[in-house]
């Protein structure tokens, strides 16, 4: 049998697979400097970032798979490898801690989607207009805080650190609810108070729930 020339061109199977790999490593570059570049906006001048969030042309999935879904794996997956380089051992064996960590990711998903069901609900309650894709983004966004904290379960002490990022989600939901769902500015505050403690209670339970599944 010959030895291949490696002065031959590659084959065209061969040239497709590793420019197939090169498109799926730009879009995947892309997505997370877009998705950083968004969680930067939105602490630096959350106004302005709800105003251009406010003008995209969006849909209510291409929220959840393109911006929640990647975040939403921060917490689970920093949780899983805190606890085995700090505990030494999982609780659970390897495969239900892994089952336990995509449970977890898929019902932070389902979470966010919820929450804007909620956030629509209420709005007129506070003389909002309704609107289900201005809802999923207030939804979305708000959170952001949330999941970026999910890094400090890297270091398990850290957990409470976490708890500043509830302060930030309600902060953030605040400035964007006038922009979005057109609350009045006076109401909005009560607005984001009132949709973050009927999540908190509703997540408590909803991730309990996802908890016992394993």
């Amino acid at each position: 049998m010959s030895a291949e020339n490696p002065d031959q061109p590659e084959s065209a199977p061969r040239r497709l697979t590793i420019e197939s790999a090169r498109q799926q490593a730009n879009a995947a570059y892309r997505k997370s400097e877009f998705i950083l570049s968004r969680a930067y906006g939105l602490f630096r001048d959350p106004a302005g970032e709800w105003e251009q969030i406010r003008a995209e042309q969006t849909t209510i999935p291409n929220i959840l798979i393109g911006y929640v879904a990647p975040l939403a794996l921060i917490p689970p997956v920093c949780d899983l490898i805190g606890s085995t380089v700090f505990n030494h051992m999982l609780q659970l064996d390897p495969a239900q801690a892994v089952l336990r960590a995509a449970i977890t990711w898929i019902v932070s998903i389902a979470f966010v989607f919820l929450l804007a069901i909620l956030i629509n609900a209420l709005a007129e309650t506070f003389d909002a207009d309704r609107d289900d894709l201005a809802a999923q983004k207030i939804a979305a966004y708000s959170l952001t805080p949330s999941f970026l904290s999910g890094v400090f379960s890297l270091w398990p002490p850290l957990w409470w650190v976490s708890l500043f990022a509830l302060g930030a989600m309600v902060f953030l939901m605040y400035r964007g609810l006038p922009i979005l769902m057109k609350t009045p500015v006076e109401r909005a505050l009560g607005y984001a108070a009132s949709v973050t403690i009927a999540a908190a209670v509703g997540g408590i339970v909803l991730f309990s729930l996802a908890s016992c599944a394993t």
